[in-house]
């Protein structure tokens, strides 16, 4: 599948909002200074695979035009995400409801 240049932002915009809250994150920061207190530096590398599924259109639905809010108004039930990518994202405070 070929991903749309608008959609290569959006993904890199995900990736540097991920790592500021975890950089943010006050148990993330406090586990980093515990690490340093025992005379170590820290390096977080974290890698992400992000996985784009296209949603099937419902029957009268048009398909979104390239770069328009892929989002719909109302959250749609996704039955796509497995139980560890939703811990995963809980752990983030990332709601998919």
């Amino acid at each position: 599948m070929e991903i749309p240049e608008h959609l290569h932002e959006l993904i890199e915009q995900l990736g540097q909002s991920i790592m500021r809250a975890m950089a943010e994150d006050p148990m993330s920061r406090e586990l980093a200074r515990k690490i340093q207190d025992e005379g170590f530096d820290v390096a977080l590398m974290v890698e992400a695979t992000v996985a784009l599924h296209r949603r099937q259109l419902e029957e009268g639905e048009a398909a979104p035009e390239a770069g328009a809010n892929p989002l719909p108004s109302q959250p749609q039930p996704d039955d796509s995400w497995s139980d560890e990518d939703r811990a995963f994202l809980r752990r983030f405070k990332i709601s998919l409801d």
